[in-house]
């Protein structure tokens, strides 16, 4: 999905960013400030179906019964890829994943905090079009090779191998001890 910018005249691919470093009780301009790794990130096409149904909803003739409504975003899961992947060179990424392909126990979290922000990486307290979520994982959880993170909504989106993904990246690994706490910080633009 692309986004036109009328002031600049330039199309823009929807996408994330992401921002990791290992280190406890960080702060998100900590994160922000000195990451270990960043990367952009491709927004799946299940996100894209769902920004487009959440932009129709309350026009006429496409209302949906709360019964049927997804909640949003709640969650990030991290993974250990496939079984034979290169762990400093994996798969890329591609917009029809719908699932980690080695999700590690105690991989799966609900975020820290959410907030919007301006697009500098300032925090916004009017709504707008760039969301940071993070995420920090304790000394105890998702220990292990990681290569593969997602993020997940709707339904059952706290637990393992199930929700819905909207977004994926894939990257060289990073190797999580039992001794280091991890935290992902990742921004969506819409």
């Amino acid at each position: 999905m692309e986004l036109f910018n009328s002031e600049t005249g330039i199309r823009a691919q929807l996408h994330g960013d992401v921002w990791i470093r290992q280190g406890k009780n960080l702060t998100r301009e900590q994160i922000l400030e000195n990451p270990d790794r960043k990367f952009k990130n491709l927004i799946v096409d299940v996100c894209s179906n769902l920004i487009a149904e959440w932009a129709i909803r309350g026009n006429p003739g496409f209302l949906r019964s709360s019964a049927t409504d997804y909640p949003g975003i709640l969650s990030l899961a991290v993974g250990t890829g496939a079984v034979g992947w290169d762990l400093q060179n994996p798969p890329v990424e591609t917009a029809g994943q719908t699932r980690l392909f080695g999700e590690l126990v105690n991989g799966r979290k609900p975020f820290t905090t959410v907030n919007y922000t301006d697009g500098l990486g300032n925090v916004s307290s009017p709504p707008t079009n760039v969301i940071d979520f993070l995420t920090t994982f304790t000394e105890t959880q998702a220990v292990g090779p990681i290569v593969e993170m997602g993020l997940f909504g709707g339904n059952n989106s706290l637990v393992v191998d199930e929700g819905m993904m909207v977004n994926y990246k894939t990257f060289a690994v990073i190797n999580k001890s039992a001794t280091s706490s991890l935290s992902i910080l990742w921004r969506l633009t819409f």
